[in-house]
């Protein structure tokens, strides 16, 4: 089944492509952050949503963190 819809992933794919684990991929997807098709009992990602997260998550790195300015 997985070489007939190569565009699709599982969340153990997600994870390994991510270097993440698997609660991580379901928290994100859960917060809205990585998109999904919910099946009849599993979250299934697209390929393109996964690799439009990771760029995303690359360019959030580089980026300088937001410093909480001190309410007087």
């Amino acid at each position: 089944m997985k070489d007939q819809f190569p565009d699709i992933m599982g969340n153990g794919d997600v994870a390994k492509y991510l270097r993440v684990s698997r609660q991580y991929v379901d928290r994100l997807a859960r917060a809205g952050k990585l998109r999904y098709k919910k099946t009849a009992s599993r979250m299934v990602f697209l390929k393109s949503d996964v690799e439009a997260f990771q760029v995303a998550r690359k360019q959030k790195q580089g980026q300088p963190k937001k410093r909480r300015s001190k309410l007087k």
